[in-house]
């Protein structure tokens, strides 16, 4: 049996001084459940804190997101000003050479 997938409602604008809960990753990062620890454990996802000590759930701050976010930016500018060298022309997309087809010579008229 497959699961159902789960919609994702946007959650609009991050306040700094609000707390999200991880349960809401897929719509802030786009990452599902598994993703975002795995992402978190590899420290590419802000780390999130637990909401009391006996609490199971973990949350992160506005003010992280927005952090993160702002890192990813900068990554994306670095990335996008990197210069890349020109790369040839596939094969495929070069222009094509016109083929004439050949005729067998005209026989002349002798007289």
């Amino acid at each position: 049996m497959t699961r159902k997938k789960v919609s994702v409602e946007l959650i609009g604008e991050i306040l700094p001084d609000q707390i999200y809960r991880t349960t809401l990753s897929p719509a802030i990062f786009g990452y599902g459940k598994q993703r975002t620890d795995d992402l978190v454990r590899t420290g590419e996802l802000p780390t999130p804190f637990p909401l009391s000590p006996s609490s199971r759930f973990k949350a992160w701050t506005g003010e992280q997101i927005i952090a993160h976010r702002a890192r990813m930016r900068e990554i994306a500018a670095a990335q996008l000003k990197a210069e890349r060298p020109p790369q040839p022309q596939p094969l495929a997309l070069q222009p094509k050479i016109k083929k004439l087809k050949l005729r067998p010579p005209t026989a002349k008229a002798e007289a």
